[in-house]
């Protein structure tokens, strides 16, 4: 995907899917009260035991994870963000959780035609 460089967005994404990154980083995320040791991680996902305290300290230089003793969790802030999005999703969800577009593709007729560029 590519980005602008002159600008102040950083649209990249934090770790790319389905990488060792992104498998770890999801186990930290579904258990953001704990820390897990690297042969735990590597026992609860595919990556090598020898990849994983590679990948966590370069995950760490980034952030997103943090290490105590020798147990990995995921960064604070990041487990705070996290959470915001949940209740931020749970917000929607609620206020327009009976929203029928996903169920019904009828008002799509009724949509405007925005041509070949939309």
């Amino acid at each position: 995907m590519p980005i602008h460089i002159d600008s102040d967005d950083d649209s990249t994404p934090i770790v790319e899917p389905d990488t060792n990154a992104h498998k770890l980083l999801k186990v930290l995320f579904d258990h953001p009260d704990m820390g897990f040791a690297p042969r735990e991680l590597a026992e609860l996902t595919d990556v090598p035991h020898s990849s994983v305290h590679k990948t966590l300290s370069r995950l760490q230089e980034r952030g997103l994870v943090r290490k105590v003793d020798s147990y990995w969790a995921i960064a604070d802030d990041v487990a705070g963000s996290r959470v915001g999005n949940l209740v931020s999703l749970a917000a929607i969800e609620e206020e327009y959780g009976d929203d029928a577009y996903g169920d019904d593709d009828d008002w799509v007729e009724d949509a405007p035609d925005l041509g070949e560029n939309a």
